[in-house]
């Protein structure tokens, strides 16, 4: 993979993905394929309201608002960790004993409980508002497969299949995984590279013949730990979420080029 000399070679440059040394791609479904993560973050703001209100009324207490901070989204909305979600409850004063005694489930039922509700409110909102192609993306994906390069898409959310068909890429993908597939396997998300590592069996690629393009630091480290030959980062506009620059970096998938393959 080589900068691209259709653009200058500037921050955030273009990269070129050769089939020479590529053949599998491996890409982010929330965030760099799609903008879902608006959606999943307003499931989690509409959750949070809901048990706000439910809470002042089971124990007679004021309600606080529950505002999902902005550095707090990325974590949210990967459903594989509830540790987010629990701090920000502590940080506002939402006592769990009371909440057990007045709602019903114990401190873990709880969490589990606010999980699924915004699953739930996700899937609505995705089947009700949509969610848009993110800009490249299926000119991208459709080169890298004229390329003869497989491609996969991981999701730390679930309802990854139902995501995908829905911004029109899903045709375009050959294997998937999502927060089903780690609940299945009982694997750790990002920083732990074992979602990816799902992703490579299931393109039958060795991880130094793999590239990822992710907008998130912790699948950047989870990519380096899987031994990608290449992690890309995509800066999102120059808006990303906290990855290093310690690889290539574009603005959008419509600066990552696909050399073509010569049979």
């Amino acid at each position: 993979m080589t900068p691209s000399s259709r653009r200058p070679l500037r921050e955030p440059a273009s990269v070129t993905i050769d089939p020479g040394t590529v053949a599998a791609a491996v890409l982010d479904a929330d965030g760099v394929l799609t903008d879902s993560r608006v959606l999943r973050a307003a499931a989690w703001q509409d959750t949070l309201d809901s048990y706000a209100a439910q809470y002042a009324r089971a124990t007679g207490r004021p309600q606080q608002a529950l505002s999902v901070p902005a550095e707090l989204r990325t974590e949210l909305t990967a459903l594989l960790d509830r540790d987010a979600a629990a701090e920000l409850l502590r940080a506002h004063g939402y006592r769990s004993d009371l909440a057990c005694r007045h709602l019903g489930p114990s401190g873990t039922d709880l969490l589990d409980l606010l999980v699924g509700h915004a699953d739930q409110r996700f899937v609505e909102l995705l089947r009700t508002e949509g969610v848009k192609a993110r800009t490249g993306a299926a000119v991208l994906l459709l080169d890298l497969r004229a390329a003869g390069i497989r491609t996969a898409a991981v999701s730390t959310g679930r309802h990854c299949a139902e995501l995908l068909r829905n911004a029109g890429l899903a045709h375009l993908m050959d294997g998937m995984v999502d927060a089903t597939d780690a609940e299945h396997h009982h694997l750790a998300g990002p920083p732990e590279p074992a979602l990816h590592q799902l992703a490579l069996k299931l393109l039958h690629s060795t991880p130094g013949r793999a590239v990822l393009l992710t907008d998130n630091q912790e699948t950047v480290t989870a990519g380096h730990r899987a031994g990608f030959g290449s992690v890309i980062t995509v800066t999102r506009h120059g808006v990303g979420t906290g990855a290093p620059r310690n690889g290539p970096a574009v603005q959008d998938l419509e600066g990552v080029f696909v050399r073509p393959h010569v049979r």
